[in-house]
């Protein structure tokens, strides 16, 4: 079928369509390098859907339809959790006249049943995270029990994976401390001496990374585009924290070649760490431009390319975009990894989605206040 007409426009008829205009705007997200047109496509069904949604605005309509375009213009389904997608679909599905009943009560009571094996979690944590007492030993640093736990369920959330998400929380709340005191606490020297510390540890490669970090902010430097993302690709956690997340999760699935295939660093972690970084510099720099902060990558592309914050961000999203391609191939390409824990990795991608996707909500958490509300606090009504 035929999208543009013979002066290259894409048919007016494709506007009027609205689910057809959702499908397409879904099925180009998941675009491999060099399919360009999947870009045209994904810009004109942005554009256009963002115009349908005015119209339904205007007119007051509180259809499914607006509220499905309202939730994949935030969400797609390539770049979303899929328990997030699970809690929309169900409330879009329960509007619907010819929803089937005995299907629709079984969904709902399989969310509420392992929205209840996540509260229990999330209690354990809670409690096992007071014995630390951030406020009080660690005020620098931010108190992310809640957040930290809602990336652990981005990446399995199946009551099976108990032990793992567990571990994982345990694991990433630590990180998280030792992050906030390399970058908000100690003086570089007082970091020389606690890098050689957690030399012991498997911590060590990132607290490295982080040292670099806090020479670059003491002495005042910004590194080269490339010497920043070698630096951040270890500072991003995309291979520590896939690595931790596999040995949660059994020796059945997870054998000596997917751990070989790990350690190598292929290419869709380093996408992963594109995505978590370079996105995170977006969305946080007006902020940390306001105080004593490592360059971020805007700055840097900024000062290699003399280009204005704009050029910068602009180029940024470009290769975010690209990463995004990277990880699709990927998904799509044999590899000695089961699928299962491909999966893995895509959703620890998708979780950084959803966590900047409004700006910096792992900073300011009250941004994704309705999205760990749906998951964690309100069951679906019965």
């Amino acid at each position: 079928m035929k999208l543009k007409d013979n002066e290259g426009r894409f048919k007016e008829w494709l506007s009027s369509d609205e689910q057809g205009l959702l499908s397409l705007y879904e099925a180009a997200h998941v675009a491999l390098n060099g399919e360009d047109i999947l870009d045209e496509i994904l810009s004109f069904a942005t554009r256009t859907l963002k115009r349908v949604l005015v119209v339904h605005n205007k007119t007051t309509n509180h259809s499914i339809s607006k509220k499905q375009i309202e939730f994949s213009l935030r969400f797609p389904i390539w770049k979303c959790i899929p328990r997030l997608m699970t809690r929309n679909y169900i409330d879009l599905y329960s509007e619907d006249p010819s929803h089937d009943p005995k299907l629709l009560t079984f969904a709902k009571l399989d969310f509420n049943r392992v929205q209840k094996f996540h509260q229990q979690e999330l209690h354990e944590i809670t409690k096992w995270w007071s014995i630390v007492q951030v406020a009080t030993n660690f005020p620098y640093a931010r108190d992310r029990v809640v957040e930290c736990y809602f990336g652990m369920t981005a990446i399995y959330f199946e009551p099976k994976y108990r032990r793992a998400r567990m571990i994982l929380s345990k694991i990433c709340l630590t990180m998280i401390l030792v992050d906030d005191t390399y970058d908000n606490y100690a003086t570089y020297e007082e970091l020389q001496i606690l890098t050689k510390a957690i030399e012991r540890f498997l911590l060590k490669r990132m607290c490295r990374s982080f040292l670099v970090e806090a020479r670059w902010r003491t002495e005042g430097y910004v590194p080269t585009v490339e010497e920043y993302k070698t630096d951040a690709y270890i500072t991003s956690s995309s291979l520590i924290v896939p690595t931790y997340a596999f040995l949660g999760m059994g020796t059945e699935i997870v054998t000596r070649d997917a751990l070989k295939w790990l350690t190598n660093e292929p290419k869709m972690l380093r996408a992963i760490g594109a995505i978590t970084r370079l996105h995170n510099d977006i969305v946080s720099y007006e902020m940390e431009r306001k105080r004593e902060h490592v360059a971020s990558a805007v700055d840097c592309y900024m000062k290699e390319h003399a280009k204005s914050q704009e050029e910068a961000t602009e180029i940024i999203w470009k290769e975010i975009s690209k990463a995004w391609k990277d990880i699709t191939e990927m998904h799509q390409k044999p590899t000695p990894l089961p699928a299962a824990l491909i999966e893995r990795l895509l959703n620890y991608a998708r979780f950084y989605h959803v966590l900047y996707e409004q700006g910096d909500a792992y900073t300011h958490p009250q941004l994704m206040k309705a999205q760990v509300a749906s998951l964690f606090v309100n069951p679906v009504p019965l």
